[in-house]
């Protein structure tokens, strides 16, 4: 009958063996460092909000997308918008430094001003003018964005 256990061989690791494991824990406790860091405070945008500035800096974590605006120490939280009239459809791909960026207030719609063209987003909309869905689809998802909804402060 043969044995279930085997000896330990007295074979002992070095610190080489281990060096990939350490340098990738020391890796993803270093983006996650600079995520938090990059991200820093951040102000929620509820319909009430407004502002007309300029994009300093932007950051995108999970689908939504963190601005820092001129004249603002925190940066603002958008939800996940998509617009496929426009390439990249996606408000974090589009958006770029320098851009002049619109929110007006009990508004839903985050104007872009570039090269003294307007392009527009709306909040939290993954579905804005996609082709192949049916309106009551793209009706139904644009009525359970949290900003017409949590965060809806107008009246």
């Amino acid at each position: 009958m043969k044995k279930l256990i085997e000896k330990y061989d007295g074979k002992k690791y070095t610190l080489k063996e281990y060096l990939p494991v350490i340098f990738l824990f020391i890796l993803l406790i270093g983006f996650a460092i600079y995520t938090v860091i990059k991200k820093g405070d951040f102000v929620e945008i509820y319909l009430s909000t407004s502002f007309d500035e300029m994009v300093v800096d932007i950051f995108e974590e999970k689908g939504n997308t963190y601005l820092l605006l001129t004249n603002r120490n925190n940066r603002y939280r958008l939800e996940n918008s998509r617009n496929y009239d426009y390439k990249p459809p996606f408000l974090y791909d589009f958006l770029k430094e320098n851009d002049r960026v619109i929110k007006n207030k009990c508004s839903d719609t985050i104007y872009i001003e570039r090269d003294s063209k307007k392009y527009h987003f709306l909040i939290g909309s993954t579905s804005y003018n996609r082709k192949g869905k049916s309106q009551d689809f793209i009706q139904k998802y644009l009525n359970e964005r949290a900003i017409m909804n949590e965060r809806n402060d107008c009246d």
